[in-house]
């Protein structure tokens, strides 16, 4: 979250186990905190749609004589809300509902009513109305199922903090929130923020798309700041103005997987990113990580006009078996590591990305981008800054350029630099990427192996790697990228 950003106003279902890093030691530095946890691949859960304690609502109600059964309905999500103690189940019958909700009772489920589609929607143009679906901060617990989402000046779906206002010892947010099948788009800027300190949010099977409606120069799909322990997963996220997705500002613990994100003006996906100094937790993070243990793993990333995979100012970022196709077309890279600023404030540590794990990918870069595939980059204000310390961890990953040309990496640090170098130059420079190579991986229209790809059978097994795209078992030896043939 940068400052032009408008704040504005461990779970159940969360269906992932815990494992712990083995042989991670410290860096013998007091701003790198202890080794944290990764996430063990688990499938979700089937949706839960209890039909007990319902509010009903519907176009056809009434809010002065509907008393919130199935045949005497309200006719507002508002009025529904208003009646509706912790733990209430409002369902939506079909239908348009014009109006910007705002939840603020804990353990809220909004839905609707079985069969049926119920729309909530809100212009991108009304300033009034800047968020169609808002989660204040007391608001934790809830869940959002099969609802469609439309418009908002500023946001879709928002989750509420308390990091800039009210009591300063008190930064909590709205968490344990599920969006499960849901359709969030049309927004005036980001399709879902989260907002600093709004933790253990899923985001599941939706489809999130047409972000920046209205200012499409800060407008993605999902934009989490410092928000720890978020899960996005089998979603698709396309049309994106801008990035993708993005977690950031010293987001902790979270996992995007088996998701497809393609046409996005920006990257597909950042770990990490450029976060204004004030929204950083010092005492989880005083090293000014952007990103602590993220993981990303069997996504697909297509068609993006910058890089498929960001990975600034991250510890420990996990990137497994993601495919990464014709990404790059307008600046940076297939895989990208980036640089973040942290607005230039004196004192941010802007840290470099240490010890990421990179193993099982495709990166395929577009034709007519960026002649480097990838690239660690250095900037010479406020002294130097570098992308990376030391050497990225990296093995079995496919490299391709659409055009047909050779696959060059780049490593901008003036203490390691080497420019236009070939994927064998790469692997002595690096001490690294063994298994990897360059060949076209003949991916399908649907971004999938076909029977001749190179690479069936090529990828390492891992342990925190369980599934493909589609949900399928892993057997060993695993498949390079996000299909297991």
């Amino acid at each position: 979250m940068a400052r032009s950003d408008r704040l504005g106003g461990g779970s159940a279902w969360m269906a992932i186990l815990l494992l712990l890093v083995t042989g991670c030691a410290r860096h013998g530095d007091d701003d790198v905190p202890d080794p944290p946890l990764v996430y063990e691949e688990a499938l979700p859960p089937d949706p839960q749609y209890d039909e007990t304690n319902v509010l009903f609502v519907s176009p056809d109600g009434s809010d002065s004589s509907g008393g919130g059964s199935f045949a005497s309905p309200l006719r507002t999500i508002a009025r529904a809300l208003d009646a509706a103690a912790a733990g209430k189940t409002i369902v939506l019958r079909a239908g348009v509902y014009r109006e910007a909700v705002r939840v603020r009772t804990p353990n809220i489920t909004i839905r609707s009513h079985a069969g049926e589609w119920a729309i909530i929607q809100c212009p991108a143009s009304d300033p009034d109305l800047d968020v169609t679906v808002l989660f204040d901060v007391d608001a934790s617990g809830g869940k959002l199922q099969r609802l469609e989402v439309v418009g908002g000046y500023y946001y879709g779906v928002m989750f509420q903090t308390r990091w800039d206002w009210g009591d300063a010892s008190d930064r909590s947010g709205a968490s344990r929130l599920l969006l499960e099948d849901c359709r969030i788009h049309d927004t005036g800027r980001d399709c879902v923020k989260i907002t600093p300190g709004c933790d253990d949010i899923v985001i599941r099977r939706c489809e999130i798309y047409r972000s920046g409606r209205r200012d499409n120069g800060n407008a993605e799909g999902i934009d989490n700041v410092n928000g720890d322990r978020m899960v996005i997963e089998d979603c698709e996220i396309h049309d994106i103005a801008t990035n993708g997705l993005y977690f950031k500002g010293g987001a902790t613990d979270c996992v995007a997987q088996r998701n497809r994100i393609h046409a996005c003006g920006g990257g597909g996906i950042m770990i990490g990113f450029d976060t204004s100094p004030e929204f950083f937790d010092l005492k989880a993070n005083p090293g000014y990580y952007e990103s602590i243990n993220g993981v990303l793993r069997n996504n697909i990333i297509y068609d993006t006009g910058y890089a498929g995979i960001g990975i600034y100012a991250s510890l420990k970022p996990r990137i497994y078996n993601n495919t990464v196709f014709n990404v790059a077309a307008s600046g940076q890279n297939a895989l990208h590591f980036g640089i973040s600023f942290q607005d230039w404030e004196p004192e941010a540590k802007r840290p470099p990305t240490a010890e990421p794990d990179i193993r099982n990918n495709i990166f395929v870069q577009a034709a007519g981008g960026d002649e480097h595939i990838v690239r660690i980059r250095h900037a010479d204000e406020l002294g130097g800054l570098s992308a990376l310390s030391g050497m990225p961890s990296m093995s079995n990953n496919i490299y391709f350029k659409i055009n047909g040309g050779s696959c060059l990496f780049f490593d901008q640090r003036p203490s390691s630099h080497a420019q236009g170098i070939s994927l064998a130059q790469w692997q002595d420079h690096i001490r690294g990427d063994a298994g990897s190579l360059q060949a076209d991986p003949l991916l399908d229209s649907q971004k999938k192996l076909p029977a001749s790809s190179p690479a069936i059978d090529k990828g390492l097994d891992n342990t925190i790697v369980r599934y493909d795209i589609d949900r399928v078992v892993r057997t060993s030896p695993y498949d390079i990228g996000g299909d297991e043939y």
